[in-house]
């Protein structure tokens, strides 16, 4: 049973939270009634031959199986972080560190860290885990999209087999919450190289990770297949040495609609895309619903880099005019925080309600006055003609598309802009972001979410900081700023949460006053399970951060496992 609270709420709770209404400002029509008395099992439960087989959906066909140039939360959450593990992993309550592959460790000085690392640990091919697997696949990670994850390592020195020390070039706040993003591969193969595009070795063949789960199939725009690895590491008391299912299936379902109707007929056991404005539909279906915390983040960006959106007026002007109360309300029945900045209410001690508050007030909330006013005198300044042309871009989402269709009314209803809406198939759109050539080349606005993490630097860095620009990192308006990237060195370099508060208030201010992006809320993880398939509903533990959503069927070590029904 998990021993993980992490603050959620069940379905007594989350159920009488519905959608009141959405108003005029809803083009979308909701989903059709959902019938169906549980089915006959379909895809489901016990696999249609026996077997204990948990399945579920996934919003987007997985970009990569490759761990470390991995994106999106979609393939982290497939096999990014079930078939991969870490040196240091966070509870799901993000109360503490544990060893993952690390059996324990220790803070040597303010840039060292030093890491015994378990024995007798085999990859998925066979290949035994030692120190070298460490060095490799940091360095693997060095230069990647991902490279802000390992960009504050001076030095990896293999001490032993089984013990590293890992160097910062200066105090790194985040260092284990960094690490605990690097994925370790085997070094032992030909296949594979510290150069990702060097590879010969086919991850959707074979998983190289140490990880309680390995890929069994991978069919593209259809579904993963995961086996538990008969040889996983862990040998404690408290839990069964192999995940208990016997498989896990996870159905690429890109619309909403279509993994409700499926969940309703039985055929899954878990949707993670529930539209939050329909949850009373679960009333007397298969579903149960179970939130949690989370700590990422809605936004939108606008492309700062080209006219008229080179005009802090304009940007912070549409900003102004977003009805985030409302959408809040309506779109999501209140499961949501309005934001200001990119800090989260998840986070804990960097959350200050009061310093959200003020910002709101005084630089990015709702005000349709003086929204309109700041747009009409950057179109002024600009020389630009009403109405402007203006595309909202987003992914195959019922509830993002919902959100963005209302700002895209916003605007358009306004003088000043001929808006449309222009929704695209995630595995397209992430392309359009990574390219220079993409959207920081276009006048589009773009409205998509972001995992964040268990520090504020995950919220900010790769997103703000001019070292992230696309294709480097996801600094995809190619937004600069010099005391935004000193201020962000300065978060990342100061210890201590008490001594960084103040930086990262500093930094949601610049935020708020630039508006290279508009942040929107945070919305809660919305779970539903199939009761029939599991053991205990309240095994389930929804993680804060969505790359990591599956790991509570089986991660032992950090006391996270959910069981089959008898």
């Amino acid at each position: 049973m998990s021993h993980s609270d992490n603050g959620q709420t069940k379905s007594a709770a989350t159920r009488r939270r519905v959608l009141a209404a959405m108003g005029g400002a809803s083009v979308v029509g909701l989903a059709g009634c959902v019938g169906g008395d549980g089915g006959d099992g379909g895809d489901g439960s016990d696999g249609g031959d026996g077997t204990n087989e948990f399945v579920a959906s996934a919003a987007a066909n997985p970009g990569t199986f490759d761990p470390t140039i991995i994106t999106d939360a979609t393939s982290n959450s497939v096999v990014g972080t079930m078939a991969y593990e870490r040196l240091v992993a966070l509870t799901f309550d993000y109360s503490e560190f544990r060893g993952e592959l690390a059996s324990s460790y220790e803070q040597v000085d303010d840039t060292t860290f030093r890491f015994q690392l378990r024995e007798g640990v085999t990859f998925h091919n066979g290949d035994e885990f030692t120190a070298e697997d460490v060095q490799f696949s940091i360095n693997r990670t060095s230069g990647t999209t991902n490279d802000a994850d390992v960009s504050f390592i001076e030095n990896v020195e293999i001490l032993g087999d089984y013990e590293v020390e890992i160097t910062s070039t200066d105090p790194h706040a985040p260092f284990l919450n960094d690490l605990a993003a690097v994925p370790i591969l085997t070094s032992k193969t030909d296949a594979i190289s510290e150069s990702p595009e060097q590879d010969d070795h086919s991850f959707t063949e074979q998983t190289l990770g140490t990880g309680p789960w390995e890929l069994e199939e991978f069919s593209a725009e259809d579904r993963a297949v995961l086996v538990p690895y008969d040889d996983y590491w862990y040998d404690g008391d408290d839990y069964p040495g192999t995940a208990p299912w016997d498989r896990v299936t996870i159905r690429v379902i890109p619309e909403q609609v279509s993994q409700e109707e499926a969940m309703a007929a039985g055929e899954l056991d878990m949707i993670d895309n529930a539209a939050p404005f329909e949850l009373d539909q679960w009333e007397n279906q298969t579903g149960e619903v179970v939130t949690g915390s989370a700590v990422g983040f809605d936004f939108i960006t606008y492309p700062v880099n080209q006219s008229p959106f080179t005009n802090e007026k304009l940007r912070r002007g549409m900003t102004r005019l977003l009805p985030k109360s409302d959408v809040i309300e309506a779109v999501f029945g209140g499961y949501a925080t309005e934001l200001a900045g990119p800090i989260s209410p998840g986070l804990g001690a960097f959350w200050d309600p009061e310093h959200e508050q003020n910002l709101l007030d005084e630089y990015v909330g709702q005000d349709e006055e003086e929204g309109l006013r700041l747009i009409g005198e950057a179109f002024e300044e600009e020389g630009i003609e009403a109405p402007f042309d203006v595309s909202f871009i987003t992914n195959v989402n019922r509830t993002r598309e919902r959100w963005m269709e209302i700002i895209q009314q916003t605007m358009d209803e306004t003088e000043y802009f001929n808006a449309e809406l222009d929704v695209r198939a995630f595995d397209d759109l992430v392309p359009f972001l990574l390219d220079p050539e993409g959207a920081a080349a276009s006048t589009d606005v773009v409205g998509i979410g972001w995992t964040g993490g268990s520090d504020p630097d995950g919220h900010i860095n790769q997103l703000l900081h001019s070292s992230q620009h696309v294709p480097d990192g996801f600094n995809w308006n190619l937004y600069e700023n010099e005391e935004m990237d000193s201020l962000i060195t300065e978060g990342q370099t100061t210890l201590g949460a008490e001594e960084r508060l103040p930086i990262y208030q500093d930094i949601q201010e610049l935020v708020a006053q630039e508006v290279p992006m508009a942040n929107m809320w945070t919305g809660d993880v919305i779970d539903v399970l199939n009761p029939a398939n599991v053991e205990s509903v309240d095994q389930w533990s929804p993680h804060p951060n969505a790359s990591n959503r599956y790991n509570t069927l089986y991660k032992p070590h950090l006391d996270e496992i959910v069981y089959p029904a008898e």
